[in-house]
């Protein structure tokens, strides 16, 4: 895995000595408990290829130690496809003075765009979407693709170390349809032997507990967002979560209201989530802003 992130590394460096164009931002998520969560990305692109870097930093009451996770993904971006590859790390952090979880992730994914008006800039869902930049008459794109994660999560209590494998694959579709502009995506999660092993549950990116004596493996989501662009600058969007679990968990759901501000050079979001697990239900306030050029 080391190898691997300082492969990817040399790969962003030599982008970036004759990039073209670059896209960065930074998030910051409140919650319930004391969550918090911060996100900093940066994209540097040349010609067909892209890499981007990205830190996200978690904390809740719950944790001893904040929890970082750092990621990388390449990505090679042509008219009607786009293929990226990636891999992360969270390096250990304490969830209490005696325990310490860590985790390491590979993937992959692939995007097709099966109208003749696709170009690139970003697809219509999964991994590579982006905000919506206006719509037409009638179905004007569709964009459909798969992505495949293998992560390994290891927890150390007490002299004690737990495994567990856990494979996500996914499928995605996306379109324009007049002025809205739609995207649905559907996940699937299979575990090595160890089930038991806590790890930290978290829906939609945003933790619940993030405590390790959480045993909530997630064994499907389905995702769905609206965009409404054709607004002045702003893209008010929807967006809305279902996830089921292992181990009798009840399912959870997440619904989502916020906008995009789109000033060309630079750019803003922000959403209220409200998080419902069946007894109890939460918000969550997410603001994020970036520049481009």
């Amino acid at each position: 895995m080391k190898k691997t992130l300082a492969t990817l590394l040399t790969v962003f460096i030599s982008v970036a000595s004759a990039s073209a164009w670059f896209d960065g931002g930074v998030g910051q998520t409140t919650g319930p408990g004391g969550y918090k969560k911060t996100d900093i990305n940066l994209t540097i692109g040349s010609g067909d290829m892209w890499v981007r870097g990205a830190l996200m930093r978690q904390n809740t009451d719950n944790l001893y130690k904040p929890l970082n996770h750092y990621s990388a993904r390449v990505g090679f971006e042509k008219d009607f496809y786009t293929v990226a590859g990636e891999a992360g790390m969270t390096p250990g952090t304490n969830s209490s003075a005696t325990s310490e979880y860590s985790n390491m992730s590979l993937g992959g994914d692939i995007t097709f765009s099966l109208t003749p008006s696709a170009t690139g800039g970003g697809r219509l869902a999964g991994p590579n979407a982006k905000a919506a930049s206006g719509g037409g008459q009638g179905i004007t794109r569709v964009d459909v693709g798969a992505g495949l994660k293998h992560t390994r999560h290891k927890t150390e209590a007490l002299n004690t170390e737990t495994k567990t494998a856990q494979t996500e694959y996914s499928v995605f579709a996306g379109a324009k349809i007049l002025m809205a502009r739609l995207g649905a995506s559907w996940t699937g999660y299979k575990y090595g032997d160890d089930d038991s092993t806590p790890i930290i549950g978290s829906i939609n990116g945003q933790a619940r507990a993030l405590s390790h004596d959480t045993l909530a493996l997630p064994k499907a989501s389905v995702n769905f967002r609206l965009d409404l662009p054709g607004y002045p600058m702003v893209t008010p969007f929807l967006s809305y979560t279902t996830t089921k679990y292992k181990n009798n968990f009840k399912d959870t759901a997440a619904y989502g209201v916020g906008a995009y501000l789109d000033l060309n050079l630079v750019g803003a979001n922000v959403m209220y989530q409200v998080y419902d697990d069946g007894s109890d239900k939460d918000n969550y306030l997410s603001l994020s802003a970036g520049i481009k050029f």
